[in-house]
């Protein structure tokens, strides 16, 4: 075994400690990993990035900027062209994100995700209830 198979093996298995305590990965996670693969293991980005994808794909590991590339995907669909998300879209997409996720994420860090794609996108809530409010978009915190 050559000096490169074994850092790329111990690459990998740093990769799946990382997920041992949650198989979401997030942004800040997948950075770390990918900058201690270059500094630590002396492999080139790409080899570092490709040994993550290829490790989290057999270990059924998600990553936070797919998930919110998904998700981004179905807002834009429910914003359509007044771009207003009503609250059981809202609701709707947050059970999807926890669903993509494999519940690695809970319900209010999901609508918290939610509301920052919305704020990123400039997509509004649509008014709910008796008093035609937006309390049920106010009351999730970013």
């Amino acid at each position: 075994m050559s000096a490169n198979d074994d850092a790329r093996k111990r690459f990998a298995d740093l990769v799946k400690l990382n997920g041992l305590t949650c198989a979401f990965i997030s942004r800040e996670t997948e950075r770390r990993i990918l900058e201690e693969g270059v500094t630590r293991f002396d492999l080139s980005l790409d080899d570092a990035r490709g040994l993550l994808r290829t490790v989290a794909a057999d270990e059924e590991f998600v990553f936070e900027s797919e998930t919110n590339h998904r998700i981004r995907q179905v807002l834009e669909r429910h914003a359509g062209k007044k771009g207003k998300i009503s609250k059981d879209q809202f609701l709707q997409t947050s059970a999807i994100l926890r669903d993509f996720s494999n519940d690695a994420i809970g319900e209010h860090e999901a609508k918290r995700q939610i509301k920052a794609i919305m704020i990123d996108n400039g997509w509004e809530p649509r008014r709910a209830g008796l008093l035609r409010s937006k309390r049920w978009y106010n009351s999730v915190d970013v």
